[in-house]
This record gives structure tokens, C-alpha cells and sequence, in this order.
């Protein structure tokens, strides 16, 4: 009995925001060796993640069409500071987020997350960065013409 009063409890308590999601990620960036790499499916969305393993399989073991972490903008963190700004919620599952990041010596930029509502919880699906509207559509395109290739 006591079990099941646990487990309703824990099924009861709230879901993490993405306001608060965001916040966990980017608080991540203060650890120096921190890569969303390392534990992927903690971060991105299944057809993102896909995408991204994708790239990495096609690749073998050279540098695929990422070459750098997409939440931070860079290849070395060092320095970050990220402000997740306008969390907008898009239904109940969806939310879009714009998140500036901030390094020393440079000029801040900003970038937009779509996230999804995942069963695990909130994971990111796609990227908007300068010149870079949608890097799951990029990361798609660049898979297919790699297969063509293969």
C-alpha cells in the first residue's frame, strides 16, 4: 500500500515548465567538460535525435554536417552565460523559447528552441540560429544527400 501511495504521488507531482527545463539545461554550461552529446536523448526530441545520429552514422567517425553544439552556438562553452527569454507555450505539448547567449568579448546572440512534450518530459525539437532557420531541416537535408552519396 505504501508503495502505491509513492507511486501516486510521484505521478501526481507537477511536470517540469519549459521555462524550467531551459534554465536545467543552460545551468548545465557551468561545468566545463558539459556536451548535450554525451546524453542526447536527456535533450533532444526523438526525430531530432534521430536526425543528429543520423548525421553521426553517415559521417563515420569524420565531422558530419554538425560541427558544433547547436544550444550554445559553439564549439567551446567556455564563458556562457545563456538567458532563456519569451518561453511561449504552443498548446499543451509545444512550447517556443529564445534563449541569448552571452560570451565575453563578443556580441550576444540569440536563438530560438521549439520543444516538444515528450514522455520523458520536455526535450528540445528543432534550432533557429543566424542563418540557420530550422536545424532539423537542415540536418534532414544533409542526411538524405549523404545517403545519395553512399
Amino acid at each position: 500500500m505504501i508503495l502505491l501511495a509513492l507511486a501516486a504521488a510521484a505521478a501526481a507531482k507537477p511536470a517540469e515548465t519549459p521555462q524550467r527545463f531551459l534554465d536545467r539545461v543552460y545551468a548545465n554550461y557551468r561545468k566545463a567538460d558539459f556536451s548535450p552529446f554525451r546524453h542526447p536523448a536527456s535533450y533532444f526530441a526523438p526525430r531530432l535525435l534521430a536526425a543528429i545520429n543520423e548525421d553521426s552514422r553517415l559521417a563515420r567517425g569524420e565531422v558530419g554536417y554538425l560541427d558544433g553544439d547547436p544550444l550554445c552556438q559553439c564549439q567551446d562553452a567556455a564563458g556562457l552565460r545563456a538567458r532563456v527569454a519569451n518561453v511561449r507555450a504552443r498548446g499543451t505539448s509545444g512550447a517556443d523559447a529564445q534563449v541569448i547567449l552571452d560570451y565575453p568579448d563578443n556580441t550576444p546572440t540569440r536563438i530560438r528552441l521549439s520543444l516538444t512534450l515528450t514522455r520523458a518530459g520536455w526535450r528540445i525539437a528543432d534550432v533557429s540560429a543566424h542563418g540557420e532557420p530550422s536545424l532539423l531541416r537542415a540536418l534532414q537535408q544533409s542526411n538524405t544527400k549523404a545517403r545519395s552519396h553512399h
